[in-house]
């Protein structure tokens, strides 16, 4: 379904970045829409494929997992690397990047030893190099202010 992000979409988007909870008839009175109306208009988004799905934002710390980390890695079969990152629940992400490396993953741990265990069973498959994370600024966000969203053609 091909449409237009009109001011009103990007209005909902944005509230919806802040806070995924909100309902529709909360949406509608912030932007003065009815309730049926943002209804509506988040279905579309959704069929569009805008909006794939909402989800709870979960404190790791909060949890155990104290340590996070970025290992790049070059292997040699990226099926066997996919195959690694599909098995371990402590990979938050895995991307196939340009440059002396052909992979990034970053991966939480609840200890240092937990994440050299890791460290040396992606060993066994590639040649890795490790960054650990002292602090993060932006929380992890994925957010687009509403008027950075884009205008989408017709």
């Amino acid at each position: 379904m091909s449409f237009e992000l009109d001011a009103y979409d990007r209005k909902i988007l944005a509230l919806l970045q802040e806070n995924s909870r909100l309902g529709f008839s909360e949406i509608g009175r912030r932007i003065h829409l009815t309730s049926p109306a943002v209804a509506e208009r988040v279905r579309r988004l959704e069929e569009a494929g805008v909006i794939e799905g909402f989800g709870a934002r979960l404190n790791l710390r909060a949890l155990g997992y104290t340590f996070e980390a970025f290992i790049n890695i070059t292997v040699e079969s990226h099926d066997a690397l996919d195959a690694w990152a599909a098995s371990h629940h402590e990979v938050l992400a895995l991307h196939a990047t340009t440059g002396s490396h052909c992979a990034l993953l970053h991966i939480a741990v609840r200890a240092p030893e937990h994440l050299q265990e890791l460290i040396k069973s992606l060993g066994k498959i590639g040649k890795t190099t490790t960054s650990i994370v002292l602090s993060s600024q932006c929380g992890g966000r994925a957010r687009l202010p509403a008027d950075q969203l884009p205008k989408m053609p017709g």
